[in-house]
């Protein structure tokens, strides 16, 4: 896959989202043939909570979700980015659901963190 203008058009207008997602889905399916991983990201600091498209700020922020609750758009994913308060972090974690089980049992984690579904 070639990143270049074209392809920026491409991904422009009606159908764009939808055509990113595909892509991002056939590149994970490419790398993940046999191969364990997880994708990190990080948000924090990028502002998210101060934008004002003139009807106010955002009163909770979050990433794409799926139409679908049995099935993440970017499934083993987390992505990190500043509570709305700005004094801590939030971490959206897309894995299966066996993996996902795994991670709300794990009782050193929990000594860090909670796993507030509406932080609104």
């Amino acid at each position: 896959m070639k990143i270049n203008a074209d392809f920026v058009k491409d991904l422009q207008g009606d159908g764009g989202f939808s055509k990113l997602c595909e892509l991002m889905k056939g590149t994970v399916a490419e790398c993940s043939s046999g191969m364990n991983y997880i994708a990190f990201t990080s948000w924090c600091n990028f502002g998210l909570y101060d934008i004002d498209f003139g009807w106010g700020k955002p009163m909770w922020v979050s990433s794409v979700g799926s139409s679908n609750d049995s099935e993440a758009v970017f499934l083993n994913t987390i992505i990190l980015m500043d509570t709305r308060s700005g004094d801590g972090i939030e971490a959206w974690v897309a894995l299966d659901q066996e993996d996902m089980t795994m991670l709300a049992q794990d009782k050193e984690l929990l000594d860090f963190a909670s796993f507030d579904l509406s932080p609104i």
